[in-house]
């Protein structure tokens, strides 16, 4: 039976966050995390999320387990029946742990995470905002006007807790050792990581500006610059690296994209001094090592909740009447201009760069 005992500091429960969201989001959810363990240290912390979700938190200290759900699974009977049998499956190992007290937290406000969150059948805390919300124990608004990690903390006022004591905190992910093919990383240079992807293809700061970008950091004889993203950057990366023509440039760039994993990525962060990077999950990764980033936006905007949260972060953007365009970024601008990439310099991005 279900009893509202977490507003005691000393309160013995189970909390589990169901988030399938981004990888970007899912990372910015750890700061929520963080806040709930500070202020109950007794909550043991568990996560519904994606492969890659599970991948990016993989031996996260702030969680007891870790469960992925995948639409997409042999035991979705096809995309189109919802993942109901992936749900079910959830569902028999969540309840095979023996939580005490559990409660759901549910960041992510689709309808398919609503109804997996009913099949395993835990009291809910969501938004009101969340489709199908009206089966959610608890419904808190989602403020517009907050950074998206203190917008997934507002779930944690349904436990008990003050804003004050959860609002402000930053993701964090543990650090790992340094792969092999990071292994440049060791040079005693100043290593900037560039990350010029997103999914959204009005997100990207077109890649023959990123070449110039990182041409100029190498005028540098002190500065390295490692390029990261997944196999899908790869187009990118090669234009970036035919724009380099010096032999003693060449020797300080490290390209990585595609050649890495989630995990792996948590023991390349800690060891660069910056990021420059699109409006992505580099951004985030980033935050949650609190490494400098310049965050380059076009047809989103850092109000909408996405900006770094490291100390020492820029914004490069241009002011435009058109932006943003839509909530992600469409996959074409909508007026076929593109300005809000196009215009913005190579120049503007460099002199954010500490």
């Amino acid at each position: 039976m279900f009893t509202d005992s977490i507003s005691q500091n000393n309160a013995r429960r189970d909390v589990i966050w169901l988030q399938t969201s981004f990888i970007g989001d899912i990372i910015l959810s750890t700061a929520a995390m963080a806040a709930l363990q500070a202020c109950r240290p007794m909550t043991k912390q568990h996560l519904i999320t994606t492969a890659s979700g599970a991948d990016a938190l993989m031996d996260h200290p702030l969680l007891t387990s870790v469960h992925v759900y995948s639409k997409r699974s042999p035991l979705s009977f096809g995309k189109n029946f919802l993942g109901i049998g992936a749900m079910i499956d959830i569902r028999m190992k969540i309840r095979a742990l023996n939580l005490t007290n559990p409660i759901i937290l549910q960041p992510h406000k689709s309808f398919r995470s609503t109804l997996l969150a009913h099949v395993i059948g835990y009291p809910v805390i969501t938004y009101a905002e969340t489709t199908a919300s009206f089966w959610a124990f608890k419904r808190f608004m989602r403020s517009a006007v907050l950074h998206e990690a203190d917008r997934v903390a507002l779930l944690l006022e349904g436990l008990g807790l003050d804003r004050k004591e959860f609002l402000g905190h930053r993701p964090s992910l543990p650090a790992a050792p340094l792969p092999i093919v990071a292994k440049p990383l060791t040079k005693p240079l100043q290593w900037i990581a560039v990350a010029p992807g997103s999914v959204w293809a009005t997100k990207r700061w077109p890649a023959e500006k990123y070449a110039s970008l990182v041409q100029s950091l190498l005028e540098k004889i002190d500065v390295g610059v490692v390029l990261l993203g997944s196999k899908d950057e790869c187009e990118a990366a090669a234009v970036i690296l035919a724009a380099i023509s010096r032999p003693e440039q060449k020797e300080r760039i490290l390209n990585l994209v595609g050649l890495t994993t989630l995990p792996e990525l948590n023991g390349i962060y800690p060891r660069i001094k910056a990021l420059i990077s699109n409006d992505s999950s580099a951004i985030h990764y980033a935050s949650a090592f609190n490494i400098p980033t310049v965050a380059i936006f076009g047809s989103t905007v850092p109000a909408m909740g996405f900006a770094p949260l490291a100390d020492g972060s820029k914004i490069a953007e241009l002011t435009l009447g058109c932006r943003p365009c839509s909530a992600h970024g469409p996959m074409v601008c909508p007026l076929g201009h593109f300005k809000c990439m196009n215009d913005l310099t190579v120049e503007s991005v460099l002199a954010q760069v500490p």
